[in-house]
């Protein structure tokens, strides 16, 4: 013990003599734990306790009832929505049936629905809510921040976007798109839904809507699978509070597994293996400018382990000054950002909580951060001869083959590693595989920087001088150009990962983002012979940025639209599929159905064209001139396709839906299909879609039902633009436009991905600053020999580029690989499951990789021509 205190004396001396250099470590270390710090902070007050969230979803009720259909259902215990199994042939839903269920308990309605209404940019379509604020069991679902709650059918409140959208100040009035007018006496806000366009009046007010009522009587688990079997929904405060175990719930629900803690431990391994390699790039400097002081204590008799105690003491000192710094900058951090947090997340917190237990293993995370960037160069200090440091002169020059045999084998355990960690799902195995990937690509820099070196000969005199002392030097370079390859394969990976998520997306949608759809809500339900007047395109051009206009029709049979679709022929078609069971597979037969190479995308949800989902494909009645843009084809196919849509011919975009030239064409209401001519385009990745001729579609014995006017369009269009498109076409039509819908899991890759990438730049920066505060001796050195001023700032920005572009190379590389490693494992993984999702492309976003090959050591050359000084003053050499 009395080594170790003499050692954090001495390493507080040393932190006190060299505070710039001490502040950087600090910082290294504290910025990382304090954005950790606060990420935890915001994580435990926006996940809300069971009274939370009861609160927020039923108020000061014990249940929130709804009964949406009249067969059995099934539902999860958390959530309000059911699922039918059955047949609907049960009883009629009403509110006086339902309160003798109920035991005569009181029942307070609260609805839900949509309606147009008039904005300052046309017609503007907003969320309602129904319910009578002034009863206290609606408390807590939606907050009245001024004004108050609307007491009759002509009174409304709003939210602050619905005031924005409208211009309608408290005592204004608004007006809906079908000439009604409301008097706004209040303004409203849901708490989980800050962004939303909502308007709330009392129950009534408006038709159309889907009815929930708020229950005071307490409902158990076992009561609710009771209501289930008659079609009622039921959302319970006793089921949120007691949660019913795994095997009393329905076993068609997998059990949501949940990865906040998992994430959590990635996180932080990532970010302990980050600051562990910045900050030990920094100590690496220290101890190399205290290289002499070192080498005294072993002159005067100090063993080698007095060294590695020395060095590891300033680990610890800076780690506990970070600890401390780290954790208290990230609670102000959260505490102040608390009202920027809520309007981004559009939620409000659920109460302001501090997460006491991951604040106390963070600071002890920076403290082991500190300790575990100290080994290294503790290690290599007290390994030093103490001769050649005190004469000054250069240390370790040369690789040993074993750190790079072990480098290689770290990096082939961690892809191994890796693949098999994501086609399991495991987390705490992909971090070891990334930890191991990225020590074992450490261990290889100084072999790599030798190899680098041995090319400078045919580089100019500043390049060349670089790569030499880096290869001198490698000590301190490695962990420098480590630092900045760690901080790149963070951020490539999540731009691929990003990438194919937006990618897998729009696999999904017939169309593209940006594009829009105006249709007759009632044409959806019911066929209707009257066709779209010329004007509705006009009036889509007027106010839209479009590309090209198109209608599209759809099949009438049986008094409603057939929703056709085209099945596969007999051979080739799955045999689990629910057009051949005509009903859904078990899970025996979901079993078989994943092994069986003709079930591949069957049962895979698809989106077309604003109003319609289908797991089966879609069939579009349209002209010819539309081929190209609804099938996406190349223009070498255009014509070809054209030709059989005159000639007669279905067109389908899958080759495997064609036999013989012919096609089976399938109807929502007939059990049989009917063969039809067809022509087949070559497969396009994209949702599954057919296409043929209002003639070809009567010359079949089909009417055809008016649907949809289409467009696509030059950009993504603005709400404002979409409201003056729903004026301009006063009420009849609604207008649809398809906008990304961003899940938390990418909202949460999104954040990562930039925090990586402005770690990056930083990483670049420090490491560069502290590689050329480690050659300004040698800058030194050259001002006496004579060089200008000019190769002297040549030869920084050329360690800069060194170090940044070896590290954004080895990162990008990395980064690349180890994310399509893991897509395509995971690509692996959903064959697993029934239906298989979409599969992840592979693909690689080449904008984001030139960010990290070119602008980062762009970035950091620039920085090190702007900061190097033109004129040194002469140091003395010991």
């Amino acid at each position: 013990m009395t080594g170790w205190r003499a050692a954090l004396r001495i390493a507080r001396r040393e932190a006190r003599r060299s505070r710039g250099r001490t502040a950087l470590v600090v910082a290294l270390i504290l910025v990382p734990v304090a954005a950790l710090s606060f990420a935890a902070i915001v994580h435990d007050s926006t996940t809300l306790t069971p009274a939370e969230e009861s609160s927020r979803r039923m108020g000061a009720a014990e249940a929130l009832v709804s009964w949406p259909h009249r067969g059995p259902v099934i539902q999860q215990p958390t959530r309000d929505q059911a699922i039918p199994i059955g047949n609907a042939d049960g009883q009629e839903p009403s509110e006086e049936r339902l309160r003798a269920l109920l035991s005569g308990a009181a029942l307070v309605p609260v609805e839900r629905g949509g309606v147009n209404f008039r904005t300052t940019a046309g017609i503007g379509r907003a969320g309602v809510r129904q319910l009578d604020l002034a009863n206290p069991l609606t408390q807590g679902l939606i907050t009245v921040l001024e004004g108050r709650p609307a007491a009759s059918g002509t009174e409304i409140t709003l939210s602050r976007k619905a005031m924005s959208r409208t211009g309608a100040q408290l005592g204004g009035t608004v007006t809906t798109e079908d000439g009604r007018v409301f008097i706004v006496v209040g303004v409203i806000e849901e708490p989980d839904r800050l962004d939303n366009t909502t308007l709330v009046a009392l129950p009534g007010t408006f038709a159309g809507t889907d009815r929930s009522w708020l229950v005071t009587t307490p409902i158990d688990w076992a009561k609710v699978k009771e209501l289930n079997k008659l079609g009622i929904a039921v959302l319970s405060r006793t089921v949120l509070h007691h949660p019913p175990s795994a095997a009393d719930r329905y076993p068609q629900f997998r059990d949501d597994h949940e990865l906040s803690a998992d994430v959590l431990v990635l996180v932080a391994g990532l970010a302990v293996l980050e600051m562990s390699l910045l900050a030990g790039s920094a100590l690496a400097v220290g101890a190399r400018r205290r290289k002499r002081d070192l080498a005294l204590v072993s002159a005067v008799g100090g063993a080698p382990s007095h060294v590695r105690r020395i060095v590891v003491a300033d680990g610890v000192v800076v780690g506990l000054l970070a600890a401390l710094g780290g954790v208290l900058l990230g609670v102000l951090a959260a505490v102040a950002s608390r009202p920027l947090i809520e309007w981004l997340l559009a939620e409000r917190f659920g109460a302001q909580r501090f997460y006491p237990s991951a604040l106390a293993a963070l600071a002890l995370l920076a403290i082991v951060t500190g300790v575990l960037a100290a080994l290294v160069p503790a290690w290599i200090s007290s390994r030093q001869d103490v001769v050649t440091a005190l004469a000054g002169r250069k240390g370790i020059t040369r690789s040993r083959r074993r750190w790079l045999f072990l480098g290689l084998t770290l990096i082939a355990a961690g892809v191994a590693t890796g693949v098999v960690s994501a086609i399991g799902m495991q987390v705490a195995g992909i971090l070891i595989a990334l930890i191991l990937t990225e020590v074992g690509l450490v261990l290889c820099t100084p072999a790599l920087l030798g190899l680098l070196a041995k090319a400078g000969r045919w580089l100019p005199v500043a390049l060349r001088i670089a790569l030499r002392d880096a290869s001198r030097n490698r000590t301190a370079a490695a962990p420098a150009i480590s630092a900045v390859m760690a901080a790149v394969i963070g951020a490539v990976a999540v731009s691929v990962i990003l990438t194919s998520q937006s990618q897998q997306q729009a696999a999904q949608l017939a169309g593209n983002m940006g594009d829009v759809t105006v249709y007759r809500p009632d044409d959806v339900t019911k066929p209707s012979t009257t066709t779209i007047p010329p004007s509705v395109a006009t009036a889509i051009r007027n106010t839209m940025p479009v590309a090209e206009t198109h209608e599209i029709k759809l099949l009438a049979c049986d008094g409603g639209p057939c929703f056709a679709h085209i099945r596969p022929p007999v051979d080739r078609e799955c045999p689990y599929s629910p057009d051949v069971l005509d009903r859904e597979p078990t899970e025996a037969e979901q079993q078989s159905a994943r092994a069986d190479q003709r079930c591949t995308g069957v049962g895979r949800t698809h989106r077309y064209f604003g109003s319609f989902s289908s797991p089966n494909g879609f069939l579009a009645v349209a002209t010819p001139d539309a081929a190209k843009t609804l099938l996406h084809l190349h223009p070498d196919e255009v014509a070809a396709a054209q030709n059989a849509l005159r000639d007669g011919r279905i067109v389908v975009n899958d080759p495997n839906l064609l036999a013989d030239d012919k096609v089976l064409l399938a109807t929502g209401t007939r059990a049989t299909t009917i063969p039809a001519p067809g022509h087949a385009t070559p497969n396009r990745d994209r949702a599954p879609i057919a296409m043929m001729t209002e003639e070809t579609a009567r010359s079949l014995g089909f009417d055809v039902s008016t649907s949809t006017v289409y467009a696509t369009t030059t950009r993504m269009p603005t709400e404002a633009e979409q409201d003056a498109l729903t004026a301009a076409l006063g009420g009849e039509y609604e207008v649809h436009v398809d906008r990304p819908t961003e899940s938390d899991v990418q909202q949460a890759l999104g954040i990562l991905g930039l925090v990586a990438g402005i770690i990056t730049l930083a990483a670049a920066a420090l490491a560069t600053g502290l590689a050329a505060a480690d050659g300004r001796r040698d800058l030194t050195t050259l001002a006496a020999v004579g060089a200008t001023p000019t190769l002297r700032k040549l030869l920084s920005l050329s360690q800069a580029g060194v170090i940044a572009g070896t590290g954004g190379l080895l990162g990008t590389a990395a980064g690349v690989g180890s994310a399509l490693a893991l897509l395509a494992a995971l690509n692996v993984g959903y064959t697993k499951i029934w239906p298989q999702p979409a599969l992840n492309p592979l693909t690689i976003p080449w904008p984001n990789i030139a960010i990290s090959l070119l602008v980062v050591p762009a970035v950091a050359m620039l920085g090190a021509a702007l900061f190097t000084r033109s004129r040194l003053p002469i140091e003395r050499r010991e």
